[in-house]
């Protein structure tokens, strides 16, 4: 037992130097999608269709998680692009 209080009074006597004061964090300006990203990601959807289209396992429900992640960051480029009037 006295090997055991040892111990954690090495851990207790340990700290960290501390690192100065903290500050708010900033946040990041939204990304700014381009018709690159666009393509990109209606390639991404159409390779989580063929990936559904020959998935014959019994694990149909993760090449479908891809697809509907690939569908909504499409829909999210293409949101951003039409509110900034690069889309029409």
């Amino acid at each position: 037992m006295a090997s055991g209080n040892r111990r954690n009074t090495v851990f207790a006597v340990k700290q960290r130097a501390s690192k100065g004061p903290r500050k708010k964090r900033t946040r990041s300006q939204p990304r700014q999608y381009t018709i690159t990203d666009l393509e990109r990601a209606l390639d991404r959807v159409e390779a989580a269709e063929r990936r559904v289209a020959s998935d014959h396992t019994s694990q149909q429900l993760h090449s479908r998680a891809g697809l509907e992640r690939a569908w909504h960051e499409l829909n999210e480029i293409e949101s951003d692009l039409r509110a900034r009037g690069v889309l029409e």
